[in-house]
């Protein structure tokens, strides 16, 4: 069947709801209002996100330095997508934000008579490290980025961690201390009371969740400041209580 249609009835004066478009190569076309208002608040929403990361920047924290009743900068936490370490310091770094993802050194292993090559790989898995000032705006647009889960602490009063537990996690990192060839042999119960004793939570204590041998890793369930929180890094960060 073949439908016909008067003149002008697709004239976007006269179709409620829609509106005519100039497209590429010349001519109209019709489409609706909604869509151009949707596509305009998508494109709104990420300018503000884009300028909400940028009061995390190293500019930012040079201009709040000089505010007295700004709060002062320093290193906090944020909790992100297992494996999505590396791709979420890239995308902070190309946006000029200071971040921290320590990781192991490259070294060679004995395994079951062969020579394994072990890459680098992060230290602490599912965190990122951040240097800002915690302002609202800086928090928010660090949640907003890809891979991002959570900021530890919360938005609001996020966790500080100690800046020289921080040079020192880096040091030891650097220095071989968490490679694969000079892991210790330590031995860890599930549900066992633990505590950790270097990087970014060093002091806290925790409980063991789950341990991996294979990987030198242990999860731990970690209280602060009342919020529960898993953390999974080396066995060689946590000691006995």
């Amino acid at each position: 069947m073949t439908m016909q249609h008067r003149r002008g009835a697709f004239d976007g004066r006269r179709i409620t709801g829609f509106v005519s478009v100039p497209k590429v190569g010349g001519g109209e076309v019709m489409v609706r209002a909604s869509a151009l208002t949707k596509r305009d608040g998508i494109a709104g929403d990420l300018v503000m996100r884009i300028d909400h990361l940028n009061m995390a920047s190293r500019g930012s924290v040079i201009r709040l330095t000089e505010d007295p009743a700004a709060p002062k900068s320093g290193w906090f936490c944020l909790r992100v997508a297992t494996g999505r370490e590396i791709a979420v310091e890239k995308a902070l770094t190309l946006a000029d934000v200071e971040s921290l993802v320590v990781m192991t050194n490259e070294c060679k292993v004995v395994k079951r008579g062969r020579v394994c090559i072990i890459p680098p790989r992060p230290v602490i898995l599912g965190y990122v490290l951040v240097h800002c000032c915690p302002i609202a705006q800086a928090m928010m647009g660090l949640l907003h980025v890809k891979g991002v889960i959570d900021v530890v602490g919360g938005a609001i009063r996020p966790y500080r961690a100690d800046a020289d537990s921080i040079n020192r996690f880096k040091q030891m990192a650097k220095a071989g201390k968490y490679d694969a060839s000079a892991r210790k042999d330590r031995k860890f119960e599930l549900k066992e009371r633990v505590r950790i004793i270097d990087g970014p939570f060093a002091s806290f204590p925790g409980i063991v969740s789950a341990i991996d041998d294979e990987k030198g890793y242990v999860s731990l369930e970690v209280d602060i400041f009342g919020r529960s929180t898993p953390v999974q890094l080396m066995l060689d960060q946590i000691e006995k209580m």
